[in-house]
């Protein structure tokens, strides 16, 4: 499993307990437009190189859940039983880690480092952090934190940054998709990838975050 998977049971155990199904994708998920294509890419596109990066950018419990309904193909009602949850809650958290993979699959995929190295070419380190973090958690209040700033300043140094990037971004074509990524964000996608703390989740497996 990939860095923060948290399945409270050996997988050798699970699929003794509940076997895998050919067709897990029968029960109720609340989809809106667009999310058929994102579960098509669950089920069809390449574990390692294409699923698991994206998993590792989410929350764990969530890539819990979706590694063992799209890969494993294990039924919700097995995974209810293995948290100890409703299968409600299952489908809900199901739902909302589809519509944070959905986001991910919006916008160009870049890691870190090149984040880091191309950004500095144009802003100043405490732009660049922001940035970072917000491309992270996509939450201004948990980047703040980080950073040790107020809210108010990060915010307005991230909207100046986005406005930079889309002038940097016109005369210089590498720049284009932190563009995109960036004004994803700041366009009704705060929070998207943000965890936040949920009691009925608490000692479930080790989880306490949605």
């Amino acid at each position: 499993m990939a860095n923060g998977y948290v399945i409270p049971v050996d997988p050798a155990e699970l699929a003794n307990r509940f076997p895998s199904h050919d067709e897990p994708l029968d029960e109720a998920i609340e989809e809106e437009d667009g999310d058929e294509e994102v579960t098509s890419f669950l089920v069809g596109a390449d574990y390692e190189s294409r699923i698991q990066p994206l998993l590792n950018r989410i929350p764990p419990r969530e890539a819990d859940l979706i590694y063992l309904y799209y890969i494993q193909k294990k039924r919700q009602a097995d995974i209810a039983e293995i948290f100890g949850v409703t299968q409600a809650a299952i489908s809900y958290r199901l739902d909302r880690g589809l519509q944070r993979i959905k986001f991910l699959l919006s916008i160009p995929q870049v890691t870190e480092d090149e984040l880091r190295e191309d950004l500095a070419q144009v802003f100043e380190e405490i732009d660049v952090n922001i940035l970072v973090g917000m491309w992270e958690t996509t939450c201004q209040s948990e980047v703040a934190t980080q950073l040790g700033l107020t809210q108010g300043r990060v915010r307005h140094r991230f909207f100046k940054s986005v406005e930079t990037l889309k002038r940097v971004a016109a005369d210089q074509k590498k720049f284009e998709p932190y563009h995109r990524i960036f004004s994803a964000i700041s366009s009704k996608r705060f929070n998207i990838l943000r965890e936040v703390k949920l009691p009925q989740w608490a000692n479930r497996g080790g989880d306490e975050c949605l």
